[in-house]
């Protein structure tokens, strides 16, 4: 596998972070060509996109190719285990393994193997019927809770509930899909403080941090707003002393690596930690066995470096060097339809003009006789990019007040709180 350098890469999905992780490798001198599967209108204009129906359709195109760098940008194909398939192919991939990925895949996996390694997180119980979910929330006397889908569900599958009528009324709405409870319902205590969203690069043994970001997973500003796949999110991160970056090493990044090896797991690729900083100390609230979605969209840029070059070191298992300073800030600002996080049709006609003064990422979009239009929840990612968060952040509301989108949504908060030092 070593022998044969990769002429081309392929990334695998159809959303904004895709379009981002299109976008770096383009601008990579390393490939002669990209592809995407199944892509979208903006990444069509930077690679070619294949289309497929399923996955052993997707994994036969790849067969018939010459090594590929592929890089699995969706947590579902990494789960399905499309890392391992392509791996025996002979291909470079950027994707742990199937049995790896079960990190994101099942919430009450990761919790029994946080519990095992002493990785600090929410106490919790898991329900397997509606009858135990229902007694829990009956005998809860502490609230706000958090009630948890252990099975993949999009960033939907996370309701904080404040009082135990809100918690009756989501546990109805799940009771009719019987299947969640299948994989586990989990009632888990709400960790109170700042949350973070910790990237890094990793060949199973060591790890290197990419930048510091933060995600804004509430539809809008409102505390009782439903959460999503994610509104925005900004980079570097500032304040993160040395002590707890230290203690997020050694109490969580450390014993997962631990985990990995004791398990013989294949590791190469992104692990992604959702992390509340509470006054006890740095608590894991998720892992996810790929890069964030907005967060990749402000890390591509924030990283001057040969992302080609990061990612072939990588599917190799080598350790990249990720520089400790950053040169540039980054906000992201996600458009979605009015209805998101509700099913959406989507439908809206989009204008985005020529040569705009910032980067924007596709996500819910499609062509219908010539004209763009969206196609689903987050539309697109508008990414302003400057010298700090506050430059950043004006040039990504700029960009987004030059397009045209009726029917949609963003949230005008994405890092105000914040203020450059």
């Amino acid at each position: 596998m070593d022998q044969q350098r990769p002429q081309h890469a392929l990334v695998v999905g159809q959303g904004s972070r895709e379009h981002a992780l299109v976008y770096s490798l383009t601008e990579s001198k390393h490939f002669s060509k990209v592809y995407a599967a199944p892509g979208n209108p903006g990444i069509a204009g930077l690679a070619e996109c294949i289309a497929y129906q399923n996955l052993p359709e997707l994994i036969s195109w790849c067969a018939k190719r010459e090594p590929l760098l592929v890089i699995i940008g969706p947590e579902a194909p990494l789960v399905a285990g499309l890392a391992d398939a392509l791996r025996s192919q002979g291909h470079w991939v950027v994707g742990p393994s199937q049995a790896a990925a079960a990190l994101e895949g099942s919430k009450t996996y990761a919790k029994e193997v946080m519990r095992r390694y002493n990785i600090p997180t929410a106490r919790a119980q898991m329900a397997r019927t509606p009858a135990q979910l229902q007694a829990w929330i009956e005998e809860e006397t502490m609230w706000p809770h958090v009630m948890k889908q252990s099975g993949l569900a999009g960033g939907k599958g996370v309701v904080i509930v404040d009082s135990r009528e809100a918690a009756w009324h989501v546990a109805e709405s799940w009771t009719e899909r019987p299947e969640l409870f299948d994989e586990g319902i989990l009632w888990e205590e709400c960790l109170i403080g700042e949350e973070i969203s910790v990237h890094v690069l990793t060949n199973g043994h060591e790890y290197a941090w990419l930048p510091l970001t933060r995600d804004y997973k509430r539809v809008n500003a409102r505390s009782d707003a439903p959460n999503t796949g994610g509104m925005g999110a900004f980079g570097p991160v500032p304040g993160l002393d040395p002590e707890t970056k230290d203690r997020i090493n050694k109490e969580i990044l450390d014993p997962v690596m631990q985990f990995l090896r004791d398990e013989r797991m294949l590791y190469r690729g992104v692990l992604y930690v959702g992390l509340m900083l509470t006054a006890s100390g740095p608590q894991v609230l998720e892992f996810n066995v790929r890069m964030g979605d907005p967060e990749t969209e402000v890390i591509v840029p924030m990283v001057e470096q040969d992302w080609g070059a990061l990612w072939m070191q990588l599917a190799q298992g080598r350790l990249p060097r990720i520089a400790d300073h950053f040169g540039k800030a980054a906000v992201a600002v996600v458009l979605a339809d009015e209805r998101y996080p509700n099913p959406t049709t989507g439908g809206q006609p989009l204008h985005i003009p020529q040569n705009l003064d910032g980067l924007v990422f596709q996500g819910a979009t499609r062509l219908v006789d010539g004209v763009l239009e969206g196609n689903g929840g987050r539309i697109l990612t508008v990414v302003g990019v400057g010298p700090d968060v506050s430059n950043a952040r004006r040039q990504a509301y700029q960009v987004m007040s030059q397009i045209d989108a009726p029917g949609t949504q963003y949230r005008q908060d994405i890092a105000l709180e914040h203020r450059d030092s």
